[in-house]
């Protein structure tokens, strides 16, 4: 067999891989929320955050195509999920779990937190307010008010301990606006571990912003896909939910890349 015909083979059997193995999409939210996305808008920056390596992991020893991570507004990665836009979607824990989408399940058939990121919803507050670290957070924030993240699944959980939410900040930046202009009383975010933001929010804000030691509660971070997906590539899902269950704490290894040297 000549070269010219081996080469022409070899293009073939690349590009015919090429087209049976296309990305598989990873959607995530467009905001600056350090260490875990970082930058804004719809570029994925390099570093990406310790989320996106996360994920990136998981995808290299569970999915045999490559991955592309796709930054979209909150309030359009659900759409994005649904219409297979996307193919993953990392979903929060809430009081109802939307139905349109599939999350790993345990053997009742409740969502399985084994295989699910554990997370904290901690609290900022402002430094002048002088405010114990070890404050009792649910308690304090009885009548007051905090603010989150556009549609946090957690709000309506706020809600119902009586505390006044108010969810008009699109990220992490408009709510510490709010703050140190006392129209909110704490700011709520979902980290993994408590101490994860420490750094970020001490270079950002100095002692202006601090945070309560004591969470307000913690909960689940799931990677979610969508019926379609998960009927057509059941394996490679399981087996990227799987490698999650047995890699639980992997996020805080690779926090050290994003720690000031």
């Amino acid at each position: 067999m000549s070269r010219r015909v081996l080469f022409v083979l070899s293009l073939f059997f690349i590009f015919g891989a090429q087209a049976a193995c296309p990305p598989v999409r990873i959607g995530y939210m467009d905001q600056d929320r350090p260490p875990y996305w970082l930058g804004k808008g719809s570029e994925v920056p390099d570093p990406p955050g310790v989320a996106v390596d996360y994920l990136r992991a998981a995808g290299a020893a569970a999915i045999p195509c490559p991955l592309q991570f796709v930054r979209l507004p909150a309030h359009r990665l659900r759409l994005a999920l649904q219409s297979g836009a996307i193919d993953y979607l990392p979903i929060e824990e809430r009081a109802e779990l939307p139905p349109d989408v599939v999350l790993p399940r345990d053997r009742t058939g409740a969502p399985d937190r084994n295989r699910a990121i554990h997370t904290s919803i901690i609290v900022l507050v402002r430094g002048a307010d002088q405010l114990p670290a070890d404050t009792p957070t649910p308690r304090y924030f009885q009548g007051r008010v905090i603010g989150v993240p556009y549609g946090a699944p957690y709000a309506d959980a706020l809600r119902e301990a009586g505390i006044k939410v108010d969810e008009g900040g699109r990220d992490l930046e408009s709510n510490v606006g709010k703050l140190k202009l006392r129209r909110v009383d704490g700011v709520a975010l979902t980290v993994g571990m408590a101490g994860d933001m420490d750094q970020a929010i001490a270079e950002r804000y100095g002692s202006e912003v601090v945070r309560l030691r004591v969470p307000l509660f913690s909960g689940n971070l799931w990677l979610a896909t969508n019926p379609a997906y998960y009927a057509a590539h059941r394996e490679q899902v399981e087996a990227v939910w799987t490698w999650m269950a047995s890699h639980q704490n992997e996020l805080g290894g690779m926090l050290s890349k994003y720690s000031r040297k």
